[in-house]
């Protein structure tokens, strides 16, 4: 019998994945679990849902190197779960976990595409910050906790390059729903050209906070932060009011 409900298991999960697979722009592989009891389907209860996404395109030209949504006790409507489609009968919470690693970050600070939340659309190496052209933009995750920002400056008056170097380090906002940077420094001791460092750490907050990463139905809200070597990873409390469907 068990047998037999893990083979309808299977095949739901793979239409959950045709269905999802539908709505994301430029993801690479993805994998749904649903975790059912029939007899309790009938009466619209999941037991869980865990979706994991590599390589996600997010709307400020980030790609994820990992995304995964955990829900537990799920209300749905039996006869679309069947087929894959999750429509919820009840809101229900979750938990998102986010893996993001350095190239992401600086080929996102590069070439910031439009999105519904970002205010910035040019690319850094095309714009002025205060009379000063940015180029060659890179981040560096370090094991401390700190995120390197390293640039090329061109001071528009004399047309004189700067190499710029700084750290900063990144944390949760007081309202959960940001990634602040804190404790900007020089890395060789010198002051960054006025508002350069002020801008970068600005845009590579927006880029990170949690209105990039929310769908219609979905608001989130920071629970962890962590910053190692290459990667940095947050976790977030989701409350779903609504799925993507296909």
């Amino acid at each position: 019998m068990r047998e037999t409900a893990g083979l309808g298991e299977q095949a739901i999960n793979k239409i959950a994945e045709m269905a999802l697979a539908s709505q994301l722009h430029d993801a690479g592989e993805l994998e749904v679990r649903i975790k059912i009891d029939f007899n309790k389907l009938a009466r619209g209860e999941v037991e869980s849902i865990a979706i994991k996404i590599a390589g996600l395109l997010m709307q400020a030209n980030l790609r994820l190197e990992e995304l995964q949504l955990q829900i537990n006790r799920v209300t749905v409507k039996p006869f679309s779960a069947l087929f894959g489609k999750i429509e919820l009968t009840h809101p229900c919470e979750g938990n998102v976990r986010a893996v993001i690693n350095e190239d992401s970050l600086s080929h996102a600070l590069n070439n910031p595409s439009s999105s519904k939340n970002s205010r910035q659309n040019q690319r850094f190496d095309e714009r002025k910050i205060s009379g000063i052209h940015i180029q060659k933009l890179r981040c560096f995750f370090l094991a401390n906790g700190h995120i390197v920002f390293n640039c090329e400056a061109i001071l528009e008056k004399t047309n004189e390059a700067q190499s710029v170097a700084f750290t900063a380090t990144p944390s949760i906002g007081m309202d959960g729903r940001k990634i602040v940077f804190q404790d900007v420094r020089d890395v060789e001791g010198k002051e960054p050209p006025s508002g350069l460092a002020a801008a970068l750490v600005a845009q590579a907050s927006e880029i990170l906070s949690l209105p990039e990463f929310e769908e219609k139905g979905m608001s989130l809200q920071f629970q962890e932060l962590d910053l190692v070597a290459g990667k940095l990873t947050w976790q977030a409390a989701a409350h779903i009011e609504q799925f993507p469907s296909g």
